[in-house]
């Protein structure tokens, strides 16, 4: 049941944000009938447009993203509109998952070795947090189906990913030509060093979003209850106990009203939106509160242990085969309508990006630590999205004296661009109030590549990219390296290291995988805001259950243990009340 006016309901919990934890969380403690679950969403509904998963870059910037900037940084972003990055979050139900890229790729065990061994997060290693992601999946790829990793018959689909670009065999003979393995999954227990398809939370062809998976089945229960266009205000504390949450009808309305719960108030607001919250409710730096006027109620460290991994977009290979302009276009428009055609038949479609691969930077790793995306721009489309906005500057927030050098190489032919990742960052970054507005958005400071051993990571990913580009089949294909002329960097030679260190310095740009503002952690450890029950040190009846609790970000996109944070923390909840 969909509720407008959730004061006049008496409820047990409350969860705050819908986005990939949030609308699990709700639907699962919905899933008790005795239990009354009030969700709050500050966006609406997503718009028809974010199912086709070929268009999910169009929604970036729109009223469907929070789109965040960051502050300056003395060292990076000189490329970037003010000097500041983009960091997309989801504005709607579902949240980010409503307007991601999609790709399901869980972390490597290392990873949640880590958070076990490293970090004091007992219950939370690979073996505990297995069949969580198995709770969730609907697996349909019957061919690779391992029952040991996967499962079937749960709320969110994950399918395989077909693609007609052309590029993907070109690419992928290019690897396997530099020794790197084909893997049929991404998704394996092992290490997982090589390239392959990646799997895509997606149904019939259509993005398959937690909006999708568990609320909308979830909203004929008369005990769940979602407020769409209501933006948390603060939590109700009263001798350190969370009673309730403070609340606006939209973001424009000036009136606050209040609603009560009698067990737990469940903060999913993601990693930017929680930690601003708990400051606003008294809960964090108490130095940096009393700055602001805020009453402590908790001296804790949020805003802190900010983790994203860093990318970058700058190698444009352009399609150099002899062929007129006439010819080129018309390319272009057959190979984009082939894939656009996959969404009217109900199969599932990423383009190029379907084609990941990971790589380790050293012989001497266990694990990978780079990651290689790919995409591929239409001909003479980096102008075209419905916000009016360059692509380059909607992805990664990079200044028109940038875009026009990306615009320039999209009238020779389509662009196919290669992205390495940093997937095991060192450096974090913090976020902080603004002002005591919730309103106003927070300042975020990301520390991006302050220790050498990230730069030479990222180093390592221009060398295998580079490296790429001398492969015969990439030759042959007659797919070439752009020499990307930055004006910012004129004085450097083109590939030389000294050209790349200034290329990182001005392009270097995150990439959507924002983490661990509100580190979880054990209960002797001074750095983390939650425990292992992900609930808040010192305050009753509060929990988190976001990609804000990571105490390290996975090496990995995020989306998919954003989704097994909360279908655990649900358990665990659960558990806590005798109803698993």
């Amino acid at each position: 049941m969909l509720y407008k006016d959730p004061t006049k309901v008496t409820f047990d919990f409350i969860v705050v944000g819908s986005g990939s934890a949030g609308a699990t969380v709700a639907a699962r403690l919905s899933e008790i009938p005795e239990w009354n679950v009030l969700l709050i969403e500050a966006g609406g509904d997503p718009p028809e447009s974010t199912e086709n998963p070929l268009l999910w870059k169009q929604h970036l910037r729109t009223k469907f993203d929070w789109a965040f900037l960051s502050e300056k940084n003395p060292s990076l972003f000189k490329g970037m509109e003010q000097e500041r990055c983009i960091i997309s979050r989801g504005l709607a139900l579902g949240g980010s998952s409503s307007i991601n890229g999609m790709a399901y790729l869980r972390g490597t065990v290392e990873d949640f070795r880590q958070w076990k061994n490293k970090y004091g997060c007992h219950g939370w290693d690979y073996e505990d947090v297995l069949p969580y992601f198995k709770k969730s999946e609907d697996f349909v790829d019957v061919c690779r189906y391992d029952s040991e990793i996967h499962s079937q018959g749960g709320p969110l689909t994950v399918t395989p990913l077909e693609t007609f670009d052309p590029a993907y065999k070109v690419i992928a003979e290019s690897e396997k030509s530099i020794n790197l393995t084909k893997v049929n999954d991404l998704n394996m227990k092992e290490p997982v060093v090589g390239y392959g398809n990646v799997y895509a939370t997606t149904i019939n062809g259509s993005r398959c979003s937690t909006l999708k998976a568990f609320l909308i089945p979830a909203s004929i229960r008369p005990n769940l209850y979602v407020a769409k266009n209501t933006v948390a205000t603060r939590i109700l504390i009263k001798h350190d106990v969370a009673v309730g949450v403070e609340f606006k009808c939209s973001l424009e309305s000036e009136d606050i009203k209040s609603v009560f719960c009698t067990k737990e108030v469940i903060i999913c607001a993601g990693p930017i939106k929680t930690p601003q919250l708990l400051m606003l409710s008294g809960i964090g730096p108490r130095e940096h509160l009393n700055d602001y006027g805020i009453p402590t109620i908790k001296n804790l460290p949020v805003g802190d242990n900010l983790q994203d991994h860093v990318s970058l977009p700058v190698f444009v290979f352009t399609d150099r085969k002899y062929r007129s302009t006439e010819d080129i276009i018309n390319y272009s428009k057959a190979l984009l309508k082939k894939d656009l055609n996959l969404y009217s038949q109900k199969i599932s479609s990423l383009g190029l990006s379907s084609l990941m691969s990971f790589y380790k930077s050293n012989d001497n790793l266990e694990y990978p630590d780079i990651q290689l995306i790919n995409f591929r721009i239409p001909y003479n489309s980096t102008n075209t999205f419905p916000n009016k906005i360059n692509f380059f500057t909607n992805m990664f927030g990079y200044s028109k004296e940038v875009t026009d050098l990306y615009d320039e190489l999209n009238l020779l032919s389509d662009l196919i661009v290669m992205t390495p990742v940093v997937l095991q960052p060192l450096s974090t970054g913090r976020v902080t109030l603004k002002s005591v507005n919730p309103l106003d958005d927070p300042r975020i400071d990301l520390n991006f590549l302050s220790y050498e051993k990230e730069i030479e990571t990222l180093l390592k990913g221009v060398e295998i990219v580079v490296n790429l580009s001398k492969t015969k089949s990439m030759i042959v294909a007659g797919l070439v390296l752009e020499e990307l002329r930055l004006p910012n960097c004129a004085d450097y030679i083109w590939n030389t290291r000294d050209y790349w260190i200034c290329v990182i310095q001005n392009l270097a740009a995150p990439f959507y995988h924002v983490v661990g503002t509100c580190k979880m952690g054990s209960e002797d450890d001074r750095y983390s805001v939650v425990d292992t029950k992900l609930r808040v040190k010192g305050i009753i009846g509060l929990r988190l259950m976001d990609s804000s609790i990571m105490p390290k970000i996975v090496s990995v996109n995020t989306n998919a243990a954003s989704i097994m944070i909360g279908e655990k923390g649900s358990d665990i909840i659960k558990e806590c009340y005798g109803k698993l």
